[in-house]
């Protein structure tokens, strides 16, 4: 599996549709909510990035985000998670801060969470 797949994966298996942020759909193909969006970013052995991704929901409360949020929070534990992929493994760690809430300017019952980690990548290329 790539690194690409691996990461899909990952965001993939919370139970909610992810995207990579460049490839949302629009228009009439526009996600339901909630979805997720993330960052795709690569590199190789040794190598730490930071990535992103959001969680949206629309809803009068937070409720549901921030469960999904302490979901995911505890998937990747205190000691981060490791998926495999093609020639190795990635490291997916809690970044700092870890999740933090923003709205929409256009829709007040937009409840997105901005969340944050880091990926070492041990991999041959």
């Amino acid at each position: 599996m790539t690194k690409a797949a691996a990461i899909y994966n990952f965001w993939s298996s919370f139970g909610l549709t992810a995207y990579e942020e460049n490839a949302v759909p629009t228009g009439d193909d526009a996600p339901k909510f909630p979805y997720i969006t993330y960052q795709l970013v690569t590199d190789s052995f040794d190598n730490e990035v930071l990535m992103t991704a959001s969680l949206w929901y629309r809803s009068t409360s937070w409720a549901q985000a921030n469960a999904k949020a302490e979901e995911i929070s505890e998937a990747i534990s205190l000691g981060g998670k490791i998926i495999k992929c093609d020639g190795g493994r990635i490291w997916i760690k809690r970044g700092t801060p870890f999740a933090q809430r923003m709205g929409d300017e256009t829709d007040s019952l937009i409840k997105r969470i901005y969340i944050n980690i880091t990926a070492e990548f041990f991999t041959a290329d």
